[in-house]
């Protein structure tokens, strides 16, 4: 659908390319009541036009906990003529009830933009000595290459919604052998309060003892989040020290004693990203279940007779909550890291 003004005027203040810097100073110079703020650059890229009012409300309500230069990329490869136009705004918000701090926006309309375009138009406006953010929505298009991915510090990628996550990954992974950026999957972080409530549940001396007999895996998702799934069920694996057992068909690993581990995933047309995660040993059964959009997740443990609930508060849901959380979180994805080469394997045996 074409772009149209009144579309674009959620944008701010259209201001030429050369005079976005006088702009962003006259902008803070005329009201000594707000204060800028930024810590980072963040900037969400995307190829869809149809995206812009969503993702402009959702910079706002991330800038909310995350002061930054938030910079909005709508790039469009197949309009022509090539044209790149800019916006300005500030998103502000009280502080102590006395103070407006505000971050700045940068918006930028690609029409036919390339990653030469991107980097000559955009990088040019980051703040100086500030790490960028780079939250890409969608696949990982011809875009993505080493001009683009070698100025990021840490990318934010969805892989749930690519649509060839093998190829999509594939890309990925080559990207990182290239350039030392982090990367942040929100597949990764949906299943976040699923790890946390599964530790809690070896607490026990002996759930844990039973912990490396686990003979099966199931996890249930929605529509869409198989990637969160084999995510989850690849960093339990690693833990357990099981590999992909390349003899066997299917999500089936092998443990060091020559014992196997077998993944199970069903999908449901409703509920939330991951709803239930289910281990099973001879003496030992974990669950973990989400009902619905609840704001809990109820764990359940038997082991040798004993058994032990609890009720945990589960992660938010928003893709606009879960991206503020990631930003707001110190250290790096060590962990994603390690569960990523085995992401494709596992993806394939499910071709």
């Amino acid at each position: 659908m074409p772009l149209t003004e009144d579309t674009l005027s959620c944008l701010g203040a259209e201001v030429p390319l050369p005079k976005i810097d006088r702009a962003l100073k006259e902008l803070w110079s005329s009201d000594e009541a707000k204060t800028r703020a930024s810590l980072i650059n963040f900037a969400i890229y995307s190829e869809d036009p149809d995206s812009i009012v969503k993702n402009s409300e959702q910079m706002s309500r991330i800038t909310d906990d995350n002061a930054c230069r938030a910079l909005l990329i709508t790039c469009l490869p197949e309009v022509k003529p090539q044209r790149a136009r800019a916006w300005i705004n500030a998103l502000c918000r009280p502080y102590q009830g006395k103070q407006v701090v505000c971050s700045e926006q940068i918006s930028f309309v690609l029409e036919g933009g390339d990653a030469a375009q991107v980097q000559n138009v955009v990088f040019a406006h980051l703040d100086s000595d500030l790490p960028l953010i780079v939250w890409w929505q969608g696949d990982l298009t011809k875009n993505f290459e080493e001009r683009f991915y070698s100025r990021i510090d840490t990318l934010i990628i969805d892989s749930g919604r690519w649509t060839d996550p093998v190829s999509e990954f594939a890309g990925l992974v080559a990207a990182k052998e290239v350039a030392d950026f982090d990367v942040r999957d929100l597949s990764w972080t949906r299943s976040h309060f699923l790890r946390t409530a599964l530790a809690n549940s070896f607490q026990d001396a002996k759930a844990r003892e039973h912990l490396p007999l686990v003979e099966n895996i199931e996890i249930t998702h929605a529509p869409g989040q198989r990637c969160a799934a084999l995510l989850l069920a690849g960093w339990i694996c690693q833990r357990l020290g099981a590999s992909l057992d390349e003899k066997k068909e299917g999500l089936v690993f092998s443990k060091a004693d020559g014992s196997t581990l077998t993944i199970s995933l069903t999908e449901k047309s409703q509920g939330c990203a991951l709803q239930s995660l289910r281990l099973t040993a001879p003496c030992l059964e974990v669950s973990i279940t989400r009902e619905g959009a609840s704001a809990f997740v109820h764990t359940h443990a038997s082991c040798e007779g004993h058994s032990h609930e609890e009720i945990l508060p589960a992660d938010v849901v928003g893709d606009a909550e879960l991206i503020s959380e990631q930003l707001s979180r110190a250290g790096g994805s060590t962990h994603y890291s390690h569960v990523l080469p085995l992401i494709q394997p596992m993806l394939a045996r499910l071709s």
